[in-house]
């Protein structure tokens, strides 16, 4: 076994490992933040691994390329993605919000909620007579 498979065999063991370790946070961490965080930082560096381990195995040049773009956009759109969700399940659950014991957007909320709607707003809530 030479030294190139047997660092493949490492880099998809290692994101193997990192999906095991994000499945296994998603199903027992107790809340969905929690859960995101799981599911948003081990899977990201899992499919990497998994990724760059397929790109080596492989070893075109086309297909190695386009391996590293992959990661590049997972690395891109993961925290955007996860941020979006936590934003959305934080507006639209109050309850969630009492258990965090750290609470940044408090703030940020009860402004967008006290503000008054922007001119062009109201017209899309109203409904036509």
């Amino acid at each position: 076994m030479t030294t190139g498979q047997i660092a493949i065999i490492v880099l998809i063991l290692l994101g193997a490992g990192f999906m095991l370790i994000s499945a296994i946070g998603i199903v027992r961490l107790p809340d969905v933040f929690s859960r995101m965080h799981a599911a948003g930082k081990a899977s990201t560096v899992g499919i990497s691994c998994l990724l760059l381990g397929a790109g080596f195995f492989f070893l075109d040049e086309f297909l190695f390329y386009r391996m590293i773009v992959l990661i590049a956009l997972i690395f891109a759109t993961a925290p955007i993605s996860t941020t979006a969700l936590a934003r959305a399940v934080y507006n639209n659950e109050p309850a969630l919000r009492r258990q965090l014991r750290h609470d940044e957007m408090a703030g940020s909320v009860a402004e967008a909620i006290s503000a008054p709607p922007a001119d062009g707003d109201d017209a899309i809530l109203t409904t036509p007579s």
